[in-house]
């Protein structure tokens, strides 16, 4: 349980490798923190990601899981700076070709993550975080503290 708290996001091969666990053992713990309320399962493309319970706003698990994601992590962290970047800068800064930005940044942006406008002193496309993003990807990044969590009554089990 502490380890999900203190790693909001990880998916259970994850939970396996870094504590040394077989997937079996991993799984059934992770399924009685799950039934008892404790935890909470978020899809995540092919993973299954888990929080601790009250913790994340919807909104705060999605940016979570896709900071966790490597491109596209280093895409939203880029993009927390005050700068727009234009594609061929935030391309060269994290090392991927023109195309696989391209794609990333088409997904991010039907996501809502990501918007593109024109920098008019350079007459080129730029892109930023969307409006309400930057501040949510700000906090997690930097871990600004946040108000506690909702607790939550979890009936006993026998």
């Amino acid at each position: 349980m502490a380890y999900i708290l203190t790693n909001p996001g990880v998916y259970l091969r994850e939970i396996g490798e870094d504590l040394g666990l077989s997937m079996g053992v991993v799984q059934y713990h992770v399924w009685v923190l799950t039934t008892n309320g404790e935890v909470q399962e978020c899809r995540s493309g092919r993973y299954r990601r888990f929080f601790g319970v009250a913790r994340y706003d919807e909104q705060e698990r999605v940016i979570i899981s896709l900071l966790r994601q490597g491109t596209t992590g280093r895409i939203l962290t880029a993009l927390s700076g005050d700068q727009p970047l234009t594609h061929t800068k935030l391309a060269a800064l994290l090392g991927v070709t023109s195309q696989a930005l391209t794609w990333q940044m088409k997904r991010l942006k039907e996501m809502g993550m990501v918007e593109t406008f024109e920098i008019q002193s350079q007459r080129v496309k730029g892109y930023r975080l969307a409006n309400g993003i930057s501040q949510v990807v700000d906090a997690i990044i930097h871990q600004t503290p946040r108000a506690e969590p909702k607790l939550i009554q979890v009936p006993a089990v026998h």
